[in-house]
């Protein structure tokens, strides 16, 4: 089991909708929503959100 500071705590996008929500990354790299299992649209694959992308005039954040 890894050592509770190897784990970090991120915001996660799914591959399929681009929903995103509060997950852990374990040192191993994977990706584990908190609360959830997967997400509503049926996926399981998650990605980091950047959280260094800058907001733009619209609140969404440009890539």
């Amino acid at each position: 089991m890894a050592n509770r500071d190897d784990v970090s705590r991120e915001l996660a996008k799914c591959t399929e909708c681009d929903s995103v929500y509060a997950a852990r990354q374990w040192p191993n790299g994977d990706i584990q929503l908190i609360g959830n299992d997967g997400c509503p649209c049926g996926s399981t694959e998650f990605v980091l959100v950047d959280g260094d992308a800058e907001p733009t005039s619209d609140g969404t954040t440009a890539e």
